[in-house]
């Protein structure tokens, strides 16, 4: 199953025939959690609290409706399961639901390619390339670690710190080292599971994460209306 690291193909060549899923979710799930476990020690809540009143200020909200948000915030903060439970949690969750979608969408993509599609096997291509979340969560603790905050990145938003587009922030944070790793494995995996020809498959997967970063900066740009 680690092989994914260093003989990609030959470990995608082995889902042909025995698709296998479960153990390679729970480890990348695992190590979603663990990074996300310590950036909760790191959170800066009053920065956190000055970011929410300029949205706020920027939504026209009242002082009263302001208040009250603060309020639940200042709650939420000092309350341990809810300010380190709840997002390890989320992390989980959001992680699990990520990688059954995305099989399906490339599921009912894969008739694109000429593949006939087969869920089982494409989940198990989708979470073999999730274990990358495993040198992805290793490298952000570090970082974490060392700068001692919750904020860091190892994408394109290194360069563009301060972007004022939150559409162009959203695609800036989505251009990032590991998430490239991953679809190029997705690539492979489809290419090599499926039998694809030629590069479909990667372009497959590239057209999967342009819709996703699209979708997301798009839903970035009207949470901040």
């Amino acid at each position: 199953m680690f092989g994914i690291y260093t003989a990609p193909t030959s470990t995608f060549a082995k889902l042909r025939e025995k698709p296998k899923w479960l153990v390679p979710l729970i480890i990348a799930a695992v190590a979603t959690m663990a990074a996300a476990a310590v950036a909760t020690q790191y959170v800066d809540w009053e920065e956190q609290r000055a970011t929410a009143v300029e949205r706020m200020e920027e939504r026209g909200m009242t002082e009263e409706q302001m208040d009250e948000a603060l309020e639940r915030m200042e709650a939420f903060s000092t309350n341990p399961v809810m300010r380190y439970g709840l997002p390890v949690l989320g992390a989980l969750v959001t992680y699990l639901v990520s990688m059954f979608f995305l099989s399906l969408v490339y599921n009912i993509a894969l008739p694109l390619v000429g593949a006939p599609g087969n869920y089982m096997k494409t989940l198990s291509v989708v979470t073999h390339a999730g274990l990358v979340a495993v040198p992805a969560a290793l490298v952000r603790i570090v970082l974490m670690l060392l700068r001692g905050s919750a904020e860091v990145s190892t994408s394109l938003l290194l360069a563009f710190p301060d972007v004022g587009s939150r559409f162009l922030g959203v695609v800036l944070g989505r251009i990032d080292l590991f998430t490239i790793w991953q679809v190029i494995l997705v690539g492979l995996g489809l290419k090599v599971v499926f039998d694809v020809k030629g590069s479909r498959s990667y372009w497959l997967a590239a057209a999967v994460w342009l819709l996703i970063t699209l979708v997301f900066g798009a839903l970035a740009l009207l949470g901040g209306r």
